[in-house]
């Protein structure tokens, strides 16, 4: 039992110091350290089709310093059970470079968000996340305020709906 508590701890302190050397300490070197070869990352990062990898996870963590120079991510909850972790964090920065292909807007952005790590031996191997991406782009004024989930999904549906009119045209025009 003694040894199930230390290493819950030793996970949450992983975890925890992943935040603060990787994200806020901009210390990219320790990922090949803390982050497992065989790593399967499970969130949102676009242009993937399936789990992102190790080399992934680096280019998304310094894409978002680059797009958010003074981005921090402060923990506001740690939760442990067997081999994974979640944390619960607040993010926020200020939008001076490029960020998944947006321009700069020069505006402050927060986003709230969860990731669970799952680890074996001490290194993160898999892991799965989940942020409002929706209201970091209000916040920098990329999307309007008053732009809620029936317009984004009326949206997608139409974009979606565009794209297969297109298709079927092209194949049609063979």
């Amino acid at each position: 039992m003694a040894n199930e508590v230390h290493e819950t701890e030793e996970m949450k302190g992983a975890a925890m110091g992943f935040v603060e050397e990787v994200w806020n300490g901009r210390h990219y070197e320790l990922i090949e350290q803390k982050i497992d070869e065989g790593y399967a990352g499970h969130w949102f990062a676009v242009g993937e089709d399936g789990p992102v990898d190790r080399d992934g996870l680096r280019e998304f963590v310094t894409a978002v310093h680059r797009g958010f120079p003074d981005f921090h991510m402060d923990v506001e909850f740690v939760l442990a059970e067997g081999d994974m972790v979640a944390v619960g964090y607040t993010s926020g920065g200020t939008h001076q470079g490029e960020f998944m292909g947006i321009p700069p807007t020069g505006e402050y952005g927060e986003a709230t968000g969860v990731f669970v790590n799952r680890f074996e031996e001490g290194r993160v191997v898999e892991s799965w996340a989940s942020w409002d991406a929706l209201g970091l782009f209000q916040d920098v004024g990329v999307i309007p305020e008053a732009f809620g989930l029936t317009n984004l999904l009326g949206t997608g549906l139409s974009m979606a709906r565009r794209n297969v009119t297109e298709r079927a045209r092209k194949r049609r025009a063979r």
